[in-house]
């Protein structure tokens, strides 16, 4: 716990560094200054291929870098996360609205694929899972428990590598749709400082989401050629809530005659962006040992803390106690969360080997609860908070790579990498307090319209585990990979890679290939394309996660109270429903595009690709009924619930275009403009759904209804494009980004609730001043134009936003902010 008035109100980012940036990586840019050619084929990323060092503009995979001085101009969407969704046509990153957890560890992933198809890389080295599964109903992350980039101090970061090809033969599990690589500061001496305060642009009279951010980095010297450079970042973000009047009754007849207290407002919703306070400290260090070694380290160790609201419970339904709460109630979901990841390695070389021997171990603890709450069937003896469960996730990684240079006659030398990966991992959730989860029998007293009833069970406005759901569950894998690259002629450059990996759980065995070749027909026209086949194994979470919520979700077009149940297979309640044990998703990807580039004036990459899924798990729909009723209530269960799972459930293709275009205008002396834009084509289709279990057809259900298939290929945009004119006139920068969204869909279980939402533009404003060398200040605004999404057409009485609550932008409108940085 800590206080968020002595928390740091210094340095999110500052001075623009080099922008340092090739033909993707551009990919509108924000505030950076002109690079030159020479600079931009000197950046040199380690993602993507490990047979050569390679720059950004003569990749053989499409690569993204997104550096330092882009993050720092970006206003509310400063948060990593948000950061890789404004800035990259390929990158989706979704706000929702009070879901739990998925308001601040929220989905995220790349070319329409989720989160657990993305592997994130910290200085190279694998980063650990968040405890926290995405369960957001109407997504298509469902499932993923990955990693929380957000947790990572912006700061601390040089630059971001974004690797847009498949590459699970290079690197394992998770790189099915592309790599992140955030490297992170190795300054030993100066830093930064600076202090970013905004506030949202006022909805029904009233201004909210106020957030205040700030972070610093300093570098030392260390030894003779070392370095070690600390940072921190620290939030204090305020609530925004976009709710509506409710309608109908919130209170039982009076004699006969509407309550009085019917005439009070009605605006019951509270739910929204959350109110949210972290603080996240690292380091990153380099010691040389000898000419031929250096010892590096680097750690992160990251707190917050949020509460996030949800919709209010009216004192005249199952859900309240009137001697608690006479007026009703809105609870609100806590989380309480920790993470720790220290690295440690050496690396050298000897004998002209380059190799590389490294651990890593990382954690991710989460306490959920409830306050301003009650479980009503324990009556007037409920208490109002709740601890409802933890849930905690470990991995252990370690790694030994080797590679060289051998010279066979050719062009350029035959390079050489392989090397081995072990890596433990667990999982465990711990169920909450008793009162959390008990059925107390509370049956509503005569004389009230309830009379007879039993009361709802368990904590309102929480994810609630039993001690039959806490799971505890660990294994171990074990890779080897060989890569080779070569160039059979100075032109035509050719790599095979290859990856071998054994899990010691259902996942078991998995061989993966990948090949890759660029041929540049002139120094400035190059085509490039890959081949590859990848996997998946399934989460530690999703096999062992289950919980009971009760919450709202869309039943035949209207907004119903439910409580809903995750089982798992090896349950009673998930063995008669068909749950089986999760085996691994299976990837076959193509990529194909080329490159241009007139001298240090105009870039342009094209990119097509195909992502073949299949075995996909995805949550079956929910599952009602009869025949569910009697299961439930044969296991000691609420007839009530309504039942889901995960499941290797479809078979899916994904097929997209990416084309980045970069032209740089001088001006004059530190004057310049450039013009980019980024655009993203991103389709796909279930080509195959699992057979219906027996025991479901036998029940008259569906493993995986209409709106669970609609998660999956109708809402994300189809397209995104993002346009970029960043003016430089010497101390004076001005940046504008303007992105297009395109439409989406949500299905309902019938076609006649299905919703359907139109393509929007989403205008952001930069302008900073160079006021020494030393001070910078800006001010700006996201959502220039406060744009919002088309409003939803279904009924709704309880006050819930009018929006989508999945929209690609989310539906918060505006958001003008100001900035002072420092460098020294």
């Amino acid at each position: 716990m800590f206080d968020t008035k002595t928390m740091l109100r210094v340095a999110l980012l500052s001075s623009a560094l080099s922008a340092g940036v090739g033909t993707a990586s551009q990919a509108i840019a924000q505030g950076a200054p002109a690079a030159t050619e020479a600079e931009t084929d000197s950046t040199i990323v380690v993602i993507g291929n490990r047979s050569r060092a390679t720059t950004v503009i003569d990749s053989p995979a499409p690569i993204d870098v997104i550096d330092e001085s882009q993050l720092a101009t970006l206003g509310a969407n400063s948060s990593l996360r948000d950061a890789l969704g404004v800035l990259l046509p390929s990158f989706n990153s979704l706000t929702v609205s009070s879901s739990s957890w998925n308001s601040v560890a929220r989905p995220a992933g790349l070319r329409g694929l989720g989160g657990s198809h993305v592997l994130v890389l910290v200085n190279g080295k694998r980063r650990h899972n968040s405890s926290l599964l995405n369960l957001s109903t109407g997504s298509v992350y469902q499932g993923a428990n990955s990693v929380d980039i957000d947790l990572i101090p912006a700061a601390a970061i040089k630059r971001i590598e974004v690797l847009r090809d498949g590459a699970a033969a290079q690197y394992g599990s998770d790189a099915i749709a592309g790599v992140i690589n955030i490297v992170l500061k190795d300054d030993a001496q100066g830093g930064t400082l600076s202090l970013n305060a905004g506030k949202r642009y006022s909805y029904l009279g009233n201004s909210d989401g106020r957030n205040i951010e700030a972070g610093g980095n300093i570098g030392f010297r260390l030894g003779e050629g070392g370095f070690l450079n600390i940072a921190a970042n620290a939030r204090d973000n305020n609530h925004a809530r976009r709710a509506i009047p409710a309608t109908g009754a919130f209170y039982y007849p009076a004699n006969g005659q509407p309550d009085p207290r019917e005439n009070r407002d009605k605006t019951a919703f509270t739910g929204g962006l959350p109110d949210l306070r972290a603080l996240t400290i690292l380091y990153n260090a380099e010691l040389p040992l000898s000419p031929g070694a250096t010892v590096y380290s680097s750690s992160t160790w990251s707190t917050r803390e949020a509460v996030i609201g949800q919709n209010f419970r009216r004192p005249n339904s199952t859900n309240a106690v009137l001697s608690i709460f006479p007026d009703g109630y809105a609870p609100n979901y806590t989380l309480d969360e920790r993470d720790f990841q220290a690295l440690g390695g050496v690396k050298g070389e000897s004998g002209g080997w380059n190799w590389d021997i490294s651990s890593t171990y990382g954690e991710n603890r989460s306490k959920n609860g409830s306050t301003n709450s009650l479980n009503a069937s324990l009556g007037s003896a409920s208490p109002t908070k709740f601890w409802t469960f933890t849930a905690k996730f470990k991995q252990w990684t370690n790694n030994v790579d080797v590679s060289k240079g051998v010279d066979i006659g050719l062009a350029e030398p035959l390079k050489i990498s392989f090397g081995a990966e072990h890596r433990y991992e667990q999982f465990q959730t711990i169920a909450g307090d008793p009162a959390s989860y008990a059925n107390g029998l509370y049956r509503y007293p005569a004389g009230t319209p309830l009379a007879g009833r039993y009361a709802t069970i368990g904590a309102q406005g929480a994810i609630v585990l039993t001690p039959e759901d806490a799971a505890k569950l660990s294994r171990n894998s074990y890779a080897a990979y060989v890569d080779i690259g070569f160039n059979p002629i100075p032109q035509w450059f050719v790599a095979v890679a290859g990856r071998a990996e054994h899990y010691d759980d259902s996942a078991g065995d998995t061989l993966n290939g990948k090949f890759t070749t660029r041929f540049d027909f002139t120094d400035n026209f190059a085509i490039r394309g890959t081949v590859s086949n990848g996997f998946h194994a399934p989460a530690l979470a999703q096999s062992a996660f289950a919980q009971t919520s009760n919450q709202y979700t869309t039943v035949n077009g209207v907004q119903t109270f439910i409580t809903a149940k995750s089982v798992r297979p090896g349950t009673p309640i998930g063995d008669a429903l068909s749950a089986k044990a999760l085996t691994p998703e299976k990837s076959f990807n193509l990529s194909a595009g080329f490159t241009y580039k007139l001298g240090s004036r105009l870039n342009l990459s094209v990119d097509a690709y195909q992502i073949k899924l299949d075995d996909r798990i995805a949550q079956t729909g929910y599952l009602t009924g009869a025949g569910v009723s009697a299961i439930l209530v044969a296991n000691g269960f609420d007839p009530n619930y309504s039942v889901r799972y995960f499941a290797n459930a479809i078979d899916t293709r994904t097929r997209g275009v990416e084309a980045v275009l970069n032209y740089l205008q001088p001006l004059g002396v530190d004057k310049s403009l450039r013009l980019t834009a980024g655009y993203n084509y991103n389709k796909t289709k279930i080509t195959s759904v699992a057979a219906n279990p027996a025991e479901l057809a036998a029940l008259n259900l569906t493993l995986f209804d209409r709106q669970a298939q609609g998660y999956i290929d109708r809402n994300l945009p189809r397209t995104k494009l993002i346009l970029g004119q960043d003016l430089a006139l010497g101390n004076l920068k001005l940046n504008l980004r303007e992105t297009r969204y395109g439409k989406v869909a949500f299905l309902g279980t019938a076609a006649a609730s299905d919703q359907f939402y139109g393509a929007k533009w989403i205008a952001d404003i930069d302008l900073s001043f160079q006021a020494t060398k030393n001070v910078n200040v800006a001010i700006g605004a996201n959502n220039f134009f406060d744009t919002y999404p088309d409003k939803n057409t279904l009924p709704d009485t309880n006050g819930f936003p009018p929006y989508p609550a999945q929209s690609p932008f989310g539906f918060y409108g505006g958001y003008y902010y100001g900035r002072l940085s420092f460098s020294f």
